[in-house]
């Protein structure tokens, strides 16, 4: 009956805040004066006679103008530099398996080169080249780190089963790394972005995963009796927060990663679910319904006093904002309402809806840079992988996948 409770909370989950509503800017749209003015002419080849060489330049600079359009930084001019402050420039070649490219970012105020970067990468991977260099230029002319390179891991069951995929943040370069024609779900990369762990049934049991992501291989991380469900990675990547029941009541777990010793956090007749760690690692913020419907708790890691954040009718899902100060979550204020994303501060005093009623809205996880939040929505009828500005603004689809999707967690 427990395991029943908590794998529908998970996918189906809902709660309820009786608190006031309160406005906070979490740094969503800018104003079109705040945007720093990018000329971006036409990438070249390195042979112009090269058509193979010119068509990796298109490919290159179409992927790169997405991924600058998405940051929200920057305002683009396409043809000249005239009212430009910056210009970047890139030349390409494709030869056997490889693409090369070389590009250059310049401040037209002084005329200084702020980078000149050299990129090759083999030809199936020509995105991986293009994302490092917008994230470059990101870097260069913000001095904050992009989130082109980053990936997004959801569930899926556009095959009659739940399968795990991996996709670049933007949607695109799908695949799937299952094929158990059984139930996975709750991906989470590990800090490197080298590791996914999930939970399957392929077993028979609802056991914890290991996948190398570089590797391609699986192997049992987990296969406790009961519930092996993936929390959160500490920052270091050294240790796994788990949920395992033991036939018993849920209850969190820290494990060392990849092996070693396993510690329990709580120990309660309720359930207790879905850890995630601070950014700092001192805190854990989980689910549990130790007071009757489940509402989101943080647990300090040093005094082993857990705090109640949320007082409404159901709350799933928390995902600690990469700054420490949030935590956006899943909810509903009343049992008759739709599931919801909201934002609590780690108080518990400030709350904000950022989603409203627009079908359930589940599953929050931001992106490394806190600017983003990607979701599950059933806005379209069906379950639907989201991305929204951390305020809640511009929600969007982020890819066209056949099926119903869940749980997508956001890598580094």
């Amino acid at each position: 009956m427990i395991r029943a409770w908590l794998l529908s909370a998970l996918l189906t989950p809902s709660c309820a805040w009786a608190g006031s509503d309160v406005y906070i800017r979490l740094g969503g749209q800018k104003n079109r004066a705040e945007l720093l003015d990018l000329a971006l002419p036409a990438f070249t080849a390195d042979n112009p006679a090269e058509a193979s060489g010119a068509a990796v330049a298109r490919q290159i600079r179409e992927i790169v103008r997405a991924d600058l359009l998405f940051s929200r930084y920057f305002n683009l001019l396409e043809d000249g530099k005239k009212t430009a402050g910056w210009l970047l420039t890139a030349r390409a070649s494709a030869a056997a398996s490889k693409i090369s490219v070389q590009a250059r970012l310049t401040d037209l105020h002084s005329g200084e080169t702020v980078f000149e970067r050299y990129y090759r990468q083999d030809a199936a991977y020509v995105r991986a080249a293009a994302h490092r260099l917008a994230d470059d230029v990101v870097q260069a002319m913000t001095g904050k780190p992009g989130i082109a390179h980053s990936w997004i891991a959801l569930a899926n069951n556009q095959t009659g089963t739940k399968e795990i995929y991996l996709m670049d943040y933007d949607g695109a370069g799908l695949r799937r790394i299952t094929s158990d024609a059984s139930i996975n779900l709750l991906p989470r990369f590990s800090p490197d972005r080298r590791q996914l762990v999930y939970t399957s049934y392929k077993n028979g049991n609802p056991d914890l995963m290991l996948f190398d992501i570089a590797k391609g291989r699986t192997q049992v991380f987990s296969a406790e009796q009961g519930l092996n469900l993936p929390g959160g990675f500490s920052p270091d990547g050294t240790q796994l927060l788990m949920t395992l029941s033991r036939g018993q009541s849920p209850n969190l777990y820290i494990k060392e990663f990849p092996e070693g010793g396993l510690t329990r956090l709580t120990q309660h007749f309720g359930a207790d679910s879905s850890p995630t760690f601070s950014p700092d690692a001192g805190q854990v913020a989980f689910v549990s319904d130790r007071s009757g419907n489940p509402q989101i708790y943080i647990l300090d890691l040093i005094t082993q006093r857990a705090k109640r954040l949320t007082g409404m009718n159901w709350c799933d899902s928390p995902a600690w904002s990469p700054t420490g100060e949030w935590l956006a979550f899943s909810g509903r204020a009343h049992h008759l309402d739709k599931m919801d994303i909201f934002l609590v501060d780690v108080t518990g005093n400030q709350v904000r809806q950022i989603t409203r009623g627009e079908g359930s809205n589940e599953n929050p996880s931001w992106s490394p840079d806190g600017r983003f939040i990607v979701f599950t929505s059933t806005r379209n009828g069906r379950s639907e992988i989201f991305v929204m500005d951390a305020d809640g603004s511009a929600p969007h689809p982020l890819t066209n996948l056949p099926g119903n999707s869940f749980t997508p967690s956001w890598s580094n």
